[in-house]
């Protein structure tokens, strides 16, 4: 099937832009982002942090001055402030005039909505500006508690969005909540609840207190007679369960039914909190007890683990913090879990009214991280500041709320009833140091706080952040760029609070410009309180943000940079734990990236230092690919039922990164210096900053960096690209191993080694428009300006000649579709060391362009080797040692294997059997056959393609040619082929047997008879692993006869020896074949046969090792007349041999057939051997014959009468007979029939009488003479005889001498 892709015309094995130097480079960059990443993933983890061992014993902190450092103007400026108050919508005002009975105010931070509630009425307004607010008063009681949960997955419409629960004293009801828009889109949107409730439910007298929801949707509530319950719904009635109802977590129906079972008081539940990383729900007790209940792995189940009671948990504090005040742990005021992105150990956080944290697990720390809760087990006691020594802060007092949230932790004090003071305490600033340190800060609120939220936004970006190996996410420090401020609500009776918390950036540009200038105290201790590194990290994105490019901000950082950064400054000693791991350090083993004019080359030493400006520069690089360097760009899904592979990233995440890298790398092409100082910067008047920044080694490693900054913002913007024009379908086209390796490839391969893959998937893009027939100019434009060094000028020219093949196909015109396949040809030929050879080919193949296809694969293999190093090695045997060959070689085979495909496709749908006929697969009109070129097409091209090869210079491609024809068995089609490269072919070994078969074929067909018979006596007796058997060695050499007879230079002497030479071969060879068929009767194993058919044999091995010990006697007869061995005594033997083993093979048969077997063998060995008397004792056969025919009782006429078969005359047989007779021998008389050899010849006499008609008539009167004279011997000898048989064979010799006496 052909491919009309790009993305399989693309040689992806081809030359790169780069040299080797330039992918070194490469890697040492990678290999830095590398330990910077991994330096940004060594924090310590919260449990190290606050010291807890390894069995679990608990510690506490908050009592050193190092767990809140409060030194220097740096440390003493603002954490937070207040960007703006907004109070209550003045709608609400009315309102309040006619409360009656309860008012509660609380916060939707999902929806970013707070509200209030008069009564029986619910009001909703957006607390960043007070609008959209929102109300129902379709309650008649009073609302004790608000609660806002997701609904659960298919249970309402889709545009119900979330569930606004309401309970009074009597029932509980589920409100549907609506929006204009998405609640989480970035324009604020309309919110609407819907009139009717979704549902109602009875209380049965519980006074539910607080509401909480889980991300699945399920809903629990904590009322005040101590009971946990939950709310639960489904889309329709169950056969043993409601639409909706309430289930009591806490008490057993047991205790329904015997009351007096629940004999514990009532203490109401004033706080429930859901985990669901891990789904564990926390309950807090008016008297502080603390109960643990797990929700199951997937979330769906309850069931109590464990409850503790304040007593408990402040003897536990106190026993670990033994000198603080028993008071500071009496009350407990909030849960704060504590999910797995932010420690896998410690679960929970409890505050105290003081402000002290404790850290709780439910687990044990060596446990899995799917252990399911089963304790509540204290590791660690926090106190808040003032409990140091040398405090300057009291701690805070009368707390009554309290939020921790990714180490931070907010606590509101009511030390005066007309301001709340809010404490704030941080881990921040200090992510690396082993201990917990905190930055801290009050800030006074006006008014009780009634709630309060951490409601920073989402930004999408701030989603591409992985977790570390720890399962954790990275500290602010390495995520802000992605991050917006923190933000926190506070709801009083004044309105809303909303605080914005610095992050280390915000801080950086609030110091430059307090202190208008970098060269001011507070700016160089944050420089070195931060550590330089970490500080012009941050500096960085100040200097790159877009927005501040032309401010004054932006000079500053910039200068910050260069004063604070540009130089190696020795490790100063610090009063606090240091930011930057022991073990970390940024010295590359190897830097290789040439300056202009030079080539840098060289392993710098283990000690060198660079400059924070430089480790920065990584750093920051490091923190904006983290998202994507370690991941897989692609990841498999299940679309409608089916497999498919999507981008791990969408669109605009991709283009956020490319973004950050394009910023990066302006910053360098703007800040750049000449050759000595690749970094300085510009349009700043102070000249010291100017000066070279670093060693050489740091010079050539900015160069690298800007290697990879160009080849990540290349690879990036490829993606996000890719993403833009429907990734899954673009990947759909790739190969299946490209495909295979996409699932696996990180951002960091596809910088570093993924060039072939980044042009696949650009190939695979341009396929999406030539499906399309749209033009491909404007993506490849597109594409050449994004990322040049991906997309070259090469690319552009094959994406040109393929989407000029496509136009051609499609081209009705005969004339203008040849033109445009030539012109593709001429482009490809253009780029060959660029293209795929085998895929271009395949398009071209597809519009019927095979001379192009010739051309170009012939073109292509002259370009990779235009020194014909490939020639030379394959004419020298292909040595191993030969590298640079067998490269060539290679490269020009892959071209060749081109053609070779094409010519089977061809030559298949050529030969193409008809299909068998089957029963159709559905019903309907028959199915259409694939289409196919005709057989007489297929068969013309095929021609055409096989001469325009034979037609070329190429002798490798004739080699290739000629290889394809044998594979095939197309040899006569080979044969017909007039090439001068065509006998050099036959006649090369290169380590294997000669192509003999076909050589002496060529011979003859060129009349090279000597040439063909030599040919054809080395088939013959050549040897190898597959046996060549005798009867084809035997045609071999019959045929080399016929040849050597047909030769003209027959008169020359060499010639009659080698006619010889060739006869006595042949002669031996069918000894040879006689032997194996003899065996085939035989019970031999098959390395007889095998041994036999190897080669041809002597005639000593054949009589030796086959015909004597199988006892082949009629082989051994024919291996001694081969021979020329005629030893009377060894033929009779033979012959003796011969005869008898005849009549045992036939001893189960009658005697007469017995008989007919020996006149047949007799007959058969006659005719090879009569006419050689030394071969062919007939006096000794007929003797033993008859010897063996008296044995038998056989008639005594047919061994003459199959003498007489094989052509002996009768006339001769007489005298053997005679002969014989008067040999007087006695093994007559011991086979009792002494007179046998009388019958015989009277029965000779008489055939004799019967024929002599023909003879002259000299001659019969010469027999009548002699045989008249015999018969008067024979009646002489019989009178004087005693036996029996005597007168019978008198009567017949009487008989036979009146006849012989009537004969004229």
């Amino acid at each position: 099937m052909q491919q009309n892709t790009l993305s399989s015309t693309l040689n992806l094995g081809g030359v790169d832009g780069g040299g080797g130097g330039e992918m070194q480079d490469l890697e040492v960059a990678c290999r830095l982002i590398d330990k910077h990443l991994s330096y940004d993933s060594s924090f310590p983890s919260l449990l190290e942090r606050l010291r807890v061992s390894p069995q679990g014993f608990p510690t506490v902190s908050g009592l050193s001055e190092s767990d809140y450092p409060s030194s220097g103007e740096v440390r003493s400026a603002r954490h937070h402030h207040t960007t703006r108050k907004v109070p209550l919508p003045s709608e609400l005002m009315y309102h309040f005039q006619h409360m009656k009975c309860n008012c509660m105010m609380g916060l939707f931070p999902e929806i970013h909505r707070a509200w209030l509630t008069i009564d029986s009425d619910i009001y909703v307004w957006m607390y960043e500006d007070g609008s959209d607010l929102a109300y129902f008063d379709g309650l008649h009681e009073t609302i004790v508690s608000v609660g806002l949960v997701k609904p659960k997955a298919g249970v309402f419409k889709p545009y119900i969005e979330h569930l606004l629960c309401l309970t009074t004293t009597s029932e509980m009801i589920l409100l549907g909540v609506s929006f204009t828009q998405p609640s989480d889109a970035e324009v604020s949107s309309g919110m609407h609840l819907l009139p009717e409730p979704l549902f109602s439910v009875p209380t049965d007298g519980s006074y539910v207190l607080t509401i909480q929801g889980t991300q699945d949707g399920r809903i629990f509530m904590g009322a005040k007679d101590g009971c946990l319950y939950e709310l639960v719904y489904q889309a329709v009635d169950g056969w043993f369960s409601r639409k909706c109802q309430k289930v009591n977590h806490t008490r057993s129906a047991i205790s329904y039914l015997l009351p007096f079972l629940a004999f514990s008081e009532d203490d109401p539940i004033n706080q429930v909190e859901v985990d669901d990383s891990r789904h564990i729900l926390y309950t807090l007790s008016d008297r502080g007890t603390v109960t643990v209940y797990d929700l199951g792995e997937d979330g769906k189940t309850t069931s109590r683990v464990v409850s503790v009671p304040h007593n408990n948990i402040m003897n536990s504090a106190l026993q670990v913090a033994k000198t603080v005040d028993k008071a500071n742990f009496k009350s407990v005021v909030s849960l704060c879990p504590i999910g797995t992105s932010e420690s896998p150990h410690i679960h929970l956080v409890v505050v105290t009214g003081t402000g002290v944290r404790l850290y709780y697990t439910t687990g044990q720390l060596n446990g899995g991280p799917n252990q399911r809760p089963f304790q509540l087990v204290l590791l660690h006691v926090r106190l808040p500041p003032g409990f140091a020594a040398n405090a300057t802060v009291y701690w805070p007092t009368k707390v009554h709320k309290a939020l921790y949230s990714h180490g931070m932790c907010i606590l509101c004090s009511n030390e005066s009833n007309e301001a709340d003071t809010v404490w704030a305490m941080s881990s921040d600033q200090y992510p690396y140091h082993h201990v917990l340190a905190e930055s801290q800060s009050t800030l006074a609120v006006d008014g009780y706080v009634w709630a309060l939220a951490d409601v920073t936004p989402k930004l999408w970006c701030a989603a591409l952040n992985p977790p570390t190996s720890q399962g954790t996410l990275p500290p602010l420090l390495v995520t802000q760029h992605q991050h917006a401020p923190r933000q926190l609500v506070l709801l009083s009776a004044n309105g809303a609070h909303i605080l914005t918390f610095q992050r280390p950036v915000d801080k950086l540009r609030y110091l430059l410009e307090e202190a208008n200038g970098v060269e001011a105290s507070i700016v160089k201790d944050f420089f070195t309180d931060m550590t330089p590194t970490q500080a012009c990290t941050t500096a960085l994105i100040l200097a790159t943000d877009p927005n501040i490019q032309n401010t004054q901000a932006a000079e500053w950082a910039i200068r910050a940079l260069f004063l604070y950064g540009a130089s190696v400054v020795a490790s100063v000693p610090s009063a606090f734990p240091q930011q930057t791991p022991v073990n970390y350090s940024f010295n590359p083993p190897q830097m290789s990236t040439p300056l202009p004019g030079q080539n840098i080359n060289s392993t710098l030493p283990q000690d060198t230092q660079f400059s924070p400006l430089h480790n920065a520069l990584y750093l920051y690089l490091a923190r904006i690919l983290r998202p994507a360097w370690s991941t897989p760009i692609a990841k498999e899904t299940v679309v409608a039922g089916k497999p498919v592979v999507v981008s791990c990233m969408t669109g605009e995440e991709v283009g956020f990164l490319a973004y950050q890298v394009e910023l990066l790398s302006k910053f360098l092409v703007t800040n750049q210096g000449g050759t000595a100082n690749p970094l300085q910067p510009l349009n700043i008047s102070n000249a010291s900053l100017n000066g070279s920044l670093g060693s050489g080694s740091e010079r050539a490693s900015l160069l690298a960096l800007k290697l990879l900054l160009d080849q990540a913002r290349e690879v990036l913007r490829l993606v996000s690209e890719l993403t833009t024009h429907n990734f899954t379908a673009i990947i759909a086209g790739l190969q299946k191993e490209m495909r295979d390796q996409l699932r696996a490839i990180t951002l960091r391969d596809l910088v570093l080694t993924g060039r072939d893959i980044c042009r696949g998937l650009i190939m695979a893009l341009l396929d999406r428009f030539h499906g399309d027939n749209a033009s491909s100019d404007a993506i490849s434009e597109r594409l050449r300006d994004i990322c040049p060094s991906l997309y070259r000028i090469e690319d552009a020219k094959l994406a040109k000649a393929n989407e000029i093949i496509l136009s051609s196909k499609a081209n009705p015109n005969k004339i203008e579709k040849e033109k445009g396949f030539k012109e593709a040809v001429v482009l490809c030929k253009q780029i060959g060391h660029h293209v795929n050879i085998t895929g271009i080919c395949s398009q071209l193949a597809s519009g019927g362009a095979y001379e192009g296809v010739v051309d170009l694969c012939l073109s292509v293999a002259s370009q990779r080797d235009p020194t014909g190093r490939a020639l030379h090695f394959y004419k020298n045997s292909e040595p191993t040692e030969d590298h640079q060959g067998y490269v060539a070689f290679s490269a020009r085979m892959e071209c060749y294997r081109v053609l070779i495909d094409q010519l089977n496709q061809l030559v298949g749908t050529g030969a193409a059997p008809p299909a068998s006929p089957s029963v159709p697969t559905r019903p309907g009109p028959p199915t259409p056959p694939p289409q196919t070129l005709p057989s007489t097409d297929a068969t013309q091209y095929a021609n055409q393609m096989i001469n325009l090869i034979v037609a070329s210079s190429d002798e490798l491609a004739h080699v290739t040619l000629y290889q394809w024809l044998v594979d095939t068995s197309r040899t006569d089609r080979l044969l017909s082929l007039t090439s001068l490269h065509l006998e050099t072919f036959l006649t090369r070994s290169n380590g294997q047997a000669p192509l003999n078969h076909l050589l002496w074929r060529y011979y003859e067909k060129n009349k090279e008879f000597y040439k063909a018979a030599k040919t054809l006596l080395l088939l013959a007796e050549q040897r190898g692993d597959t046996p060549t058997p005798v009867s084809v060695r035997v045609d071999y050499l019959s045929r080399a006869h016929m040849c050597l007879s047909s030769c003209e230079m027959n008169t020359a002497s060499n010639f009659a020896d080698f006619m010889l030479h060739l006869e006595e071969k042949k002669e031996v060879a069918k000894v040879q074949l006689m032997v194996l068929d003899s065996l085939q009767c035989e019970p031999v194993s098959a390395d007889v046969f095998a041994e036999l058919n190897s080669s041809l044999l002597a005639l000593t091995v054949l009589y030796e090792k086959f015909a004597e010990p199988w006892a082949l006697w009629e082989c051994k007869l024919a291996i001694v007349h081969c021979a020329g061995h005629s030893e009377p005594q060894l033929v009779q033997s033979i012959w003796t041999k011969l005869i008898d083993d005849e009549l045992e093979k036939a001893e189960a048969v009658g005697v007469e057939l017995k008989v007919d077997r020996l006149s047949s063998k007799l007959k058969s060995l006659a005719r090879i051997y009569s006419a050689n008397p030394s071969y062919f004792p007939l006096e000794h056969i007929i003797k033993h014959c008859e010897i063996r025919s008296v044995q038998l009782q056989a008639d005594t006429s047919w061994v003459v009468t199959a003498l007489q078969g094989c052509g002996i005359p009768v006339s001769k047989l007489i005298n053997i007979y005679h002969k014989l007779y008067r040999s007087g021998e006695s093994v007559w008389e011991v086979e009792h029939s002494p007179h046998h050899l009388l019958m015989v010849l009277a029965h000779l006499i008489n055939m004799l009488i019967d024929t002599c008609s023909s003879l002259q008539p000299q001659q019969k009167r010469a027999l009548r003479e002699q045989c008249l004279d015999y018969v008067a011997e024979y009646l002489t000898d019989l009178s004087a005889s005693a036996d029996p048989s005597a007168g019978v064979i008198m009567s017949h010799l009487k008989s036979c001498q009146a006849r012989l006496e009537r004969l004229v």
